[in-house]
């Protein structure tokens, strides 16, 4: 099972060749992340936005690579999505990168229900973050914005579908609420019980679901211990199904700015693997995406 990014990027190596398409790629982190990549010798890259300034961008980070990237050269944000969807319909890409573009108007056209990539699940964003003693998955920070359990039978299904692409087969789902017990009166916690015995019938496959559980008690055997929680998934969750998009955004964001946390983003649920990775995001983040969406594609 892959517990770091450091071994992502050697499992990537293993992998057939991809292609990524980025739509805005006339942004310096994007440029910056491909160029990444390409040394590291894990994907090709097709890069659509103003054919100048991406010139511009790769001379300045890396003037041997100038000729090394097929461009398309668009300006209207609204074309380059649209042409980066027709790359991966036309088998030319294998998943796409969000370049200098917003994500509602990459999830425009990725959502477009004549020509985009939709394949009537539901599309969620995995998050990603690396501690000392692994790698750790919470969903939905990005997308889906208050799910009930229709919902999260969708967030978890896709999370543990990144889960398998990381070899662990059976990866362990805590529901998170604020508390560890069920509520009549607080919808997760009412959510989470139903969850887990969607998951004891076999409605929900391929991994262990439990919950509520509050944050505390999801990650820390300690505190699971302190309060007497017994479940193969107290203190040991390998994912976090959050109840909304606030705490899952709020949640993110404090693993990437306050514990300084390695991350990667990647959405499921479309026909190929989707990086929205934040326009504020460093280069790396957006090549630790760039490998997680590799291992993806086959999923």
């Amino acid at each position: 099972m892959i517990r770091s990014f450091n071994e992502l990027m050697l499992k990537v190596k293993e992998k057939p060749s991809r292609r990524v398409v980025i739509p805005g790629a006339d942004a310096k982190s994007a440029i910056y992340a491909a160029t990444l990549a390409k040394m590291e010798n894990i994907a090709d890259f097709l890069l659509i936005g103003d054919k100048a300034e991406i010139k511009l961008l790769i001379k300045e980070i890396e003037s041997e690579m100038i000729d090394v990237f097929e461009i398309i050269d668009e300006t209207d944000p609204d074309e380059c999505v649209k042409k980066a969807v027709e790359s991966i319909h036309q088998g030319k890409a294998d998943l796409i990168l969000k370049g200098k573009i917003t994500t509602s108007q990459l999830m425009k056209g990725v959502l477009d229900k004549q020509c985009g990539l939709q394949t009537g699940s539901i599309l969620s964003d995995v998050f990603i973050f690396e501690t000392k003693e692994r790698l750790t998955l919470m969903t939905d920070g990005g997308i889906v914005l208050y799910p009930g359990v229709k919902e999260k039978v969708a967030l978890i299904n896709n999370a543990v579908a990144v889960a398998h692409s990381l070899g662990n087969p059976n990866p362990k789902v805590a529901i998170l609420a604020a508390v560890e017990v069920v509520n009549p009166k607080m919808q997760p916690t009412l959510d989470a019980a139903v969850l887990e015995q969607m998951n004891d019938r076999g409605q929900i496959k391929g991994c262990i679901v439990d919950g509520p559980f509050a944050l505390d008690n999801a990650i820390s055997k300690e505190a699971a211990r302190i309060k007497n929680i017994k479940s193969p998934v107290a203190g040991d969750a390998d994912i976090l199904i959050m109840p909304n998009i606030e705490a899952g955004n709020i949640f993110g964001k404090a693993m990437t700015y306050y514990a300084k946390f390695s991350v990667a983003h990647v959405v499921m649920g479309a026909t190929a693997p989707i990086l929205i990775t934040s326009r504020a995001d460093d280069a790396w983040a957006k090549l630790y995406s760039i490998a997680l969406g590799i291992m993806c594609v086959e999923q």
